[in-house]
């Protein structure tokens, strides 16, 4: 993060059992067909399913604002949003709903669809309330937005242009439907987004959003007019959205059609809904339906006579239910098929479901030891059939027709499987963990040869933070799955759901009486000790908001993170929290191999960390322009570190090309994001007008925004305009407070503002110890002019003790920050410093180390340079001479110490 503090004293002006997870959902059936004699082939077909189901899951962002508290509330968005979630979620979308919220509950529900999100997903986002068109952008508005001054918007809003940039780098699909579309309600005339302002006035509607290839955005009416709550509990757009979603006859862009339709209708022409479509698949909210579930070939054994036979067919089940029909395709060539009522039957009879099953034989004029065929069709309400067979033996008469051995075991271990499931529900809550997938409930469930087309549980209800599936299937209340596959049934819990316990209830058949047995499970979601301990604040893969470095403690870190790592090896974002806590210990080395690993495993934010270590050349050797690569991935993502990061490298042509346009607009995605670092990176720059025009109203604005939420760099900030009077009355009482709660809570350069109070005398005591302390105590936390003030106080004692520890001092303040200011008086300092203080000084270091320089004369020979040339080697560090090999010896010292790194 950017430092805002430039502390000289020259300038003196600073700145139960947890299951593993199971495979991935896919929206198809998976059942084996038994071998078909007779040549007979089973075609089974979808009127829907013409393309195959895109991979990955759908996801939805879901946020209805409707109860402003500065302007007037709006009428319809918590119904509008309550009811498009419904719909969403029978069309299989993962929702994360949003209602009222401020802007620290909008981000954090964005965190949370993002880290919902993955590569192959469709991602939809959905918004109803208020939004502003200001300049060529739309911006959705939390209920607490206020717009009172002109520097509000980027602390009030979000960007929907930023949002969908998201959802397209970890997404295959984006659909975004706004239903915003109203006039201004804010009385201010004008707003700022970076350096330019632009005039509001009463603006109407929305602007059309650029899209890119692969997304479908809908709006309520056109672009620049207004859409009407209307006289409903939902508003004309939502309320045809959610009349027509379900047809599973329209593709998506055939809907907005029939919407527009009836929404000019109810609107008397007023209010046109417009899409803009740049999809290249089609895209139909009702996921194609699972074929019928049949016995392929069912074979039973009658004997000789007149005498009707049950054939006992299964009757064919459509798990997601619907209505099921049969088609007679193939009659016995001899004998009579009937229903129980007496019901002749012939080919091409349609009958239902359970007649199908009911369905009896009369073996008139068939022989002992004939098979007749019946072959039949079963088609769903949706369209998809698929064919069956049934084998009719003719037995001897005096064959009794004894029911089959298998079917006694089948029933046999049904019941013992529904025993097992009843005393396991009423045992207590299975424990799921949130973030590692699927998570299996029943995976001792004794289904072993149980048939996978003869038995069914029902889903009674499931609750929606659950998603509940089957052998891949997800499911939902109503739907059905064979008992076999009770064994692989999983729960997803979704993320943020830990806090109270969920619940999904089963309807098991009771054979004795065809009845259900209704039994409920509870699961309770659970954040992984890892995750509650380690996560980083705004990781898009994380499943918690997290800690900030100076709340981390290293070794309980690592203990659950190595636990974590064993249980879930798959999961990158467990090797990256370990990785935190290595950094935060300051074992560099083995933070940076964490670190690399869970990159190579797709963790996002692991690219962003590794690229501020080559930044920093934190451990690694300096790389910049690998920095910058590292951080360009992780920003694409919208990864809000990644933004701070690259927004800065750009502003100021580090590792990168200059580009202080595209620089801000990152920075400013960053403080959308909620990010601290960005408030005082930008605050800084209005501070000093560095890149943008002086402004200390606005500066005030951005630090006032980073203390109040807590951040250590806000806090020296504040601190800073205190004591130097800028933007706000000058107070070193108030100083002094703001920049001992920035010390408290780890800020490298606290000490050093806190010293030159004490050196000054400004609000305390002249003292010129403390001072010095202060100094001393910011530069082993790494601050460079911490390092460099502590040189110049040693500099006015007397004594080669004081000399060496000042050359000490000089060489840490390039070691810590080669590229600050400091560091540059620093190395002019040192090479200035007398050359057999700074042999000493390398002799020491390289025998505190374990080399063996030869004795500490200030005369380095043969004996030191093999010294320094084992070092580099053993360090992996560049070799180099002179003043350089003295700041590198200096630097590895230091990181011996473990130093906060993971602060800057």
């Amino acid at each position: 993060m950017t430092k805002r503090y430039n502390l000289s004293l020259d300038t003196q002006s600073p700145t139960h059992v947890v299951s593993k997870p199971a495979a991935r959902l896919r929206r198809a059936v998976r059942f084996g067909l038994l071998s078909l004699p007779l040549g007979l082939a089973l075609a089974g077909s979808s009127a829907l399913a013409a393309t195959p189901q895109e991979a990955g899951r759908r996801v939805a962002l879901v946020i209805g604002n409707q109860d402003y508290e500065h302007v007037e509330p709006l009428v319809n968005p918590l119904n509008d949003t309550k009811e498009i979630s419904r719909i969403l979620q029978e069309a299989d979308f993962d929702v994360t709903l949003g209602m009222n919220l401020d802007k620290k509950e909008m981000e954090e529900v964005v965190r949370k669809f993002l880290r919902e999100l993955n590569d192959g997903d469709t991602a939809l986002f959905y918004y109803s309330g208020h939004a502003l068109q200001v300049g060529e952008a739309n911006f959705i508005l939390p209920v607490d937005a206020k717009l009172a001054s002109q520097y509000d918007l980027e602390f009030e809003s979000l960007k929907v242009s930023h949002l969908l940039d998201y959802m397209k780098a970890a997404s295959s699909l984006q659909i975004v439907m706004l239903d915003a579309c109203r006039d201004n309600p804010f009385e201010i005339a004008s707003l700022f987004w970076g350096e330019q302002e632009y005039a509001l006035g009463k603006t109407r509607g929305l602007r059309r959003i650029p899209n890119k290839l692969g997304t479908f955005i809908s709006y309520a009416t056109r672009p620049g007019q207004v859409a009407y709550d209307g006289d409903g509990p939902m508003s004309p757009f939502t309320s045809s959205v959610v009349g027509n979603a379900l047809d599973p006859k329209l593709e998506i862009k055939d809907l907005m059609t029939r919407v527009r339709d009836e929404v000019v209708r109810k609107t008397g022409g007023q209010q046109i809904p417009y899409e803009d479509s740049t999809l290249v698949t089609n895209f139909y909210f009702v996921p194609p339906k699972p074929q019928p579930i049949v016995t392929a070939h069912h074979r039973v054994s009658v004997p000789v006579g007149d005498t009707a036979v049950a054939l006992n067919i299964p009757e064919p089940v459509q798990p997601e239910g619907g209505t099921l029909e049969a088609k007679l395709t193939l009659s016995p060539e001899k004998g009579e098929l009937r229903l129980p009522d007496g019901k002749s039957v012939a080919e091409g009879d349609v009958l239902k479901a359970k007649e199908l099953a009911a369905l009896q034989f009369v073996p008139t004029g068939a022989d002992a030891g004939n098979v007749e065929l019946i072959g039949y069709e079963v088609t769903d309400q949706w369209g998809s059939s698929i064919s069956a067979i049934a084998s009719i033996t003719v037995a001897q008469a005096s064959t009794p027709v004894v029911e089959d051995d298998l079917q006694e075991d089948r029933k046999a271990r049904l019941a013992t499987l529904l025993a097992w499931l009843t005393e396991r529900s009423a045992a207590g809550a299975v424990e799921a963990e949130i973030g590692v997938g699927p998570v299996e409930i029943f995976p001792e469930a004794p289904v072993e040869g149980l048939p996978a087309t003869s038995d069914w549980l029902k889903v009674a209800s499931v609750d929606a933070d659950l998603q509940l599936s089957s052998e891949g299937r997800l499911l939902q209340s109503g739907d059905r799955f064979p008992v076999s596959a009770l064994a692989s049934l999983t729960v997803r819990p979704q993320i943020g759901s830990e806090r109270e316990a969920r619940k999904f209830a089963l309807d098991l058949p009771d054979e004795a009486d065809g009845t259900f047995k209704t039994v409920t499970q509870i699961v309770q979601p659970r954040v992984d000790r890892c995750d509650q301990l380690a996560t980083q604040p705004f990781d898009l893969q994380a499943v918690t908001e997290g800690r900030l470095a100076n709340d981390l403690d290293p070794q309980a870190i690592d203990t659950a993170c190595a636990d974590a790592m064993k249980a879930y090896p798959e999961i990158g974002r467990f090797v990256f929290q370990r990785g935190r806590g290595a950094f935060a210990a300051g074992d560099l080395d083995q933070a940076i191999a964490y670190f690399e690993r869970a990159y190579q495993m797709g963790h996002v934010r692991a690219g962003q960390v590794l690229g501020r270590m080559y930044f920093l050349g934190a451990g690694i050797d300096r790389d910049r322009e690998k920095a910058v690569e590292l951080y360009r991935k992780a920003a694409e993502r919208g990864d809000a570190y990644a933004l701070h990061s690259l927004g800065l490298a750009e502003i100021r042509g580090d590792g990168t090309a200059q580009n202080e346009k595209d620089g801000l607009e990152k920075l400013l995605q960053s403080v959308e994001a909620g990010h601290t670092f960005s408030y005082n990176a930008i605050g800084g720059f209005y501070l000093n007008g560095e890149h943008v025009a002086e402004n200390l109203d606005r500066a005030v604005y951005y630090y006032n925004r980073s203390a109040g939420r807590n951040d250590i760099y806000g806090f020296l900030n504040m601190g800073t305009l205190f004591r130097d009077g800028k933007g706000v009355p000058q107070d070193y009482e108030a100083a002094l407070g703001w920049f001992k709660k920035a010390h408290e809570g780890g800020h490298p350069a606290a000490g050093t503002a806190i010293g030159l109070l004490y050196f000054n005398g400004q609000g305390v005591e002249k003292n010129v110890g403390e001072a010095t302390r202060w100094f001393r105590e910011s530069a082993m936390r790494g601050d460079a002019w911490g390092a460099f003030n502590t040189a110049f106080m040693l500099a006015r004692q007397s004594g080669e003790a004081a000399g060496r520890d000042r050359i000490r001092m000089l060489a840490m303040t390039v070691a810590v920050d080669p590229s600050s200011q400091a560091a540059g008086q620093g190395e002019e300092a040192l090479g200035k410093a007398d050359r057999t203080l700074k042999a000493k000084v390398l002799q020491q270091a390289l025998t505190d180390l374990g080399y063996e320089p030869g004795p500490v004369d200030g005369r380095p020979g043969g004996k030191t340079r093999d010294a320094l040339t084992s070092f580099f080697k053993a360090s992996g560090r560049q070799p180099v001479q002179g003043d350089e090999a003295l700041i590198a010896l200096v630097k590895h010292q230091w990181e011996l110490n473990r130093p906060r790194y993971d602060l800057f």
